[in-house]
């Protein structure tokens, strides 16, 4: 007889590790990676675009460049973006070198530009995310990812070519689907390594999705320095290196099994999908999960796809649907985006020098993955809600603190001790991001996958997720103008918002660790007498207990 899933050993097999690796390689990698990719060459990409569209209306950008070099050596100065010297010396300069400053963009335009070529990542990020229910149970989760890997092979080939081409809307078009790509890809990739993962250690190899996502961030911001692509010559190859880890995931995904949870659940296939937990567990005897499986399968109102309209009016599905959709907005607007995409500003507020920025930020990309790497065996460990509660409780005091620090670098009187002050700022920081890489950048991901059966799961991943860019587009818009605001006391607004998703998790939010999906299910309605009621007829012991276990 078959020993219960609980007693049941863990074996970390070859093709369980393999599987995982290839997964988020080739997803969850290219979405940290793109969100970094162009932070630190954005100055030359705008540049780039000067040159094009002055070139385009007749410009000769040589002489262009011959005009600001003797502008400098001249010593004439920029103030509030107008030029300062004597308009006859300017004019004639003009006239010698031949250019025609009426033929520029104006500064409005470039920015324009440049938040077009930003937004599109997010927006059609958006449009991704909300087809990926259909994509995951239509395709499947394999066959979903190989699908859209063609979508990532053209937004390569985009990148690649934009300089040679003298085209920025080749850029912009390749973060169109780089956004439409990652969409898609962190659902399917949350999705399927939730399905293929054993009960032990769902929540360690769940996090390597958000493990995979900080290092392809820190990969960007290592390649983006100038020493390596960052430069004026080599930028599109920024953009183009997202075919190199997409074509590994390519040549070795089809090695890798379909989620044995979709086969049986939504197929039906109950061979095929015991012959992929075979592989994945590395024992034949699969018999318990295969009829937790089954019990699972009864349960479901039907074996068609779910609806987001299903999911929204399906009165036990709207209290967990909550719980996913405000964990994904307290991870965004925790404040963590604005701190990787305006790091450079944030560490120019704490008076770090401008040489060193560069160095700094590959220095807290190094720090989200180390952490994130302790955090995947904290994970089972201690469980979703201490990893939670305490790292947010750490976030928070964090940005408090400083808020203060970065106010007191404005007081004249305490000039002396400014660069005291910048290091506490840069410490702050860290403290800040090893919190988020312990607890608000994976549990996100992991609970949604586990807090819904399999039927509604798709679909509750891919609203959620929606959520996640929504408020990741609202906060890359308002931050700016916020920071022009609120100077320093922006990062209050995050520490508010921390707080109160403290507060609610602690209160609503159930422990998933070493329970099965029906478990979870049953608990986050029942857990201490704070969920809502709901129509939902919670199974019993005897009906969780796999039939094969039953004495």
């Amino acid at each position: 007889m078959a020993l219960p899933l609980a007693e049941r050993e863990t074996n970390y097999t070859f093709t369980l590790i393999f599987s995982t690796f290839v997964a988020v390689l080739g997803n969850s990698f290219l979405y940290g990676y793109n969100i970094g990719v162009v932070n630190t060459p954005a100055l030359i990409i705008q540049e780039f675009y000067r040159k094009v569209y002055f070139e385009r209306a007749g410009g000769n950008y040589g002489n262009l460049q011959d005009f600001d070099r003797q502008l400098i050596s001249k010593n004439f100065t920029f103030e509030n973006g107008t030029l300062r010297a004597n308009q006859s010396e300017i004019d004639d300069l003009s006239n010698k070198l031949g250019v025609d400053h009426s033929l520029l963009l104006e500064k409005w335009e470039i920015e324009l530009l440049w938040s077009t070529t930003v937004a599109a990542f997010v927006l059609f990020g958006m449009i991704g995310a909300f087809t990926s229910a259909k994509v995951a149970d239509f395709f499947g989760r394999k066959k979903g990812m190989i699908v859209i890997t063609f979508v990532m092979f053209i937004a390569a080939l985009f990148g690649g070519i934009t300089k040679v081409a003298a085209s920025p809307e080749c850029l912009i078009m390749s973060r169109i689907f780089v956004g439409l790509h990652s969409g898609l890809n962190v659902s399917l990739a949350a999705l399927y390594l939730a399905e293929i993962s054993p009960k032990k250690i769902r929540g360690a190899i769940g996090t390597c999705h958000q493990l995979a996502i900080t290092v392809g961030i820190l990969s960007s911001q290592i390649l983006g320095l100038n020493e390596l692509l960052g430069t004026v010559d080599l930028w599109p190859w920024l953009f183009a290196f997202n075919a190199v880890p997409l074509f590994i995931h390519l040549v070795c995904w089809p090695l890798c099994p379909e989620s044995p949870r979709y086969l049986l659940i939504k197929r039906n296939e109950e061979q095929e999908a015991t012959n992929a937990l075979r592989k994945l567990r590395g024992y034949d005897d699969v018999e318990d999960e295969i009829e937790e499986m089954r019990i699972e399968s009864k349960r479901s109102v039907s074996g068609t796809n779910f609806s987001m309209h299903q999911l929204l009016t399906t009165p036990e599905l709207r209290f967990p649907t909550v719980v996913a959709c405000l964990l994904q907005v307290t991870q965004q607007w925790s404040g963590i985006n604005a701190v990787m995409s305006y790091s450079t500003f944030i560490f120019g507020q704490a008076q770090v020098p401008v040489d060193k920025i560069g160095y700094v930020i590959v220095g807290t990309g190094s720090i989200n993955v180390l952490c994130t790497v302790i955090a995947v065996p904290l994970m089972e460990k201690l469980g979703r809600r201490p990893l939670l509660l305490w790292p947010m409780c750490m976030m928070a005091i964090s940005f408090l603190l400083m808020t203060v620090f970065i106010n007191l670098q404005f007081n004249v009187d305490l000039a002396e001790h400014h660069s005291t002050f910048a290091m506490i700022c840069i410490v702050l920081m860290h403290i800040y991001v090893i919190g988020f890489a312990l607890g608000l950048g994976p549990i996100p991901f992991i609970l949604v996958s586990e807090i819904f059966r399999q039927e509604p799961r798709a679909a509750a991943m891919s609203l959620s997720t929606a959520f996640n860019w929504i408020c990741n587009f609202v906060l890359m818009l308002a931050f700016p103008f916020m920071k022009d605001g609120l100077g320093a006391y922006t990062y209050l607004l995050f520490t508010i918002i921390l707080a109160a998703a403290v507060v609610f998790i602690f209160f609503f939010v159930p422990e998933t660790k070493n329970r099965t999906f029906d478990e979870i299910v049953a608990s986050l309605g029942l857990t201490r007498g704070r969920g809502p009621k709901s129509s939902y007829k919670f199974p019993d012991e005897a009906e969780l207990q796999p039939m094969g276990d039953k004495v």
